[in-house]
């Protein structure tokens, strides 16, 4: 394909040189692409405004010699509210090294894509006016995008029954490694040494998120101490399965803990 017209996100960008840029763009059906823009560095480029990162833009990229060239971009929409809080900078951020980082051998879709976009989205909509209200639902996306990204990937984890003996009673502890709950039992005899304890309110709101389509998994409200338990079920759980390092998270978590 030496021409690709496509819609996709800008996830990341390098400067080259004092005028140009290469950029990571993601597409629903081309995966992610690297290509170069030449000059762009310049506010004055036509491009300036559709190639800033998070922005979801119509391209028109040439490949036909090897390294891709982005001859065109027009922005569809720029998540411009993103900009407004540093700590919803920073966890955009994350979310757009997440889809960097993660494997080209995970197949994309258009539905991913568009869980991508809306969680720019909610990102963008959290109210900034009440400082614990933004944190609490800026770690909450967090976690639906972690959880999401791993369950889509391949590796639902086992929420209905012990993951370990089957059994439904006493369902207490989350193992990140054996992937899903794990029963009182197993974990005291030994079975799971590395699975943590979690509350049913926590685990009420994993269940939600890994059983929900990708439209209505934002739709529920939970504790702010069970957001931030899931959150950090989930991000564990996120790099064990996909092995997943990110230090745009540990920026994210310091901007929100300041």
């Amino acid at each position: 394909m030496a021409i690709i017209k496509e819609k996709g996100l800008v996830l990341k960008y390098s400067n080259i040189n004092d005028n140009d840029r290469l950029f990571t763009v993601f597409f629903p059906e081309t995966g992610k692409i690297t290509a170069m823009s030449k000059g762009i560095r310049s506010h004055k480029h036509k491009d300036f405004s559709a190639l800033q990162p998070f922005c979801y833009s119509d391209f028109v990229i040439d490949t036909s010699k090897g390294l891709g060239y982005i001859t065109s971009a027009q922005v569809i929409e720029n998540f411009y509210d993103i900009r407004t809080s540093v700590q919803k900078t920073s966890l955009a951020s994350y979310i757009t090294d997440i889809v960097s980082l993660i494997s080209d051998e995970i197949a994309y879709d258009d539905e991913f894509f568009r869980f991508t976009l809306n969680t720019l989205f909610m990102i963008s909509k959290v109210n900034t006016q009440n400082p614990e209200t933004e944190k609490d639902e800026l770690i909450k996306l967090k976690a639906i995008y972690e959880m999401k990204t791993v369950c889509n990937s391949g590796y639902s984890p086992v929420m209905n029954q012990c993951s370990i003996c089957n059994s439904t009673r006493e369902l207490e502890y989350f193992d990140t490694y054996e992937g899903g709950i794990v029963c009182k039992s197993c974990h005291d005899s030994g079975h799971s040494p590395e699975s943590v304890k979690i509350s049913g309110s926590c685990l009420r709101m994993l269940a939600y998120i890994c059983a929900s389509d990708f439209k209505s998994v934002f739709k529920f409200n939970a504790s702010s101490d069970a957001i931030k338990e899931a959150s950090e079920i989930c991000e564990k759980y996120l790099v064990n399965k996909l092995e997943i390092v990110s230090a745009k998270l540990e920026y994210f978590k310091s901007i929100i803990c300041s």
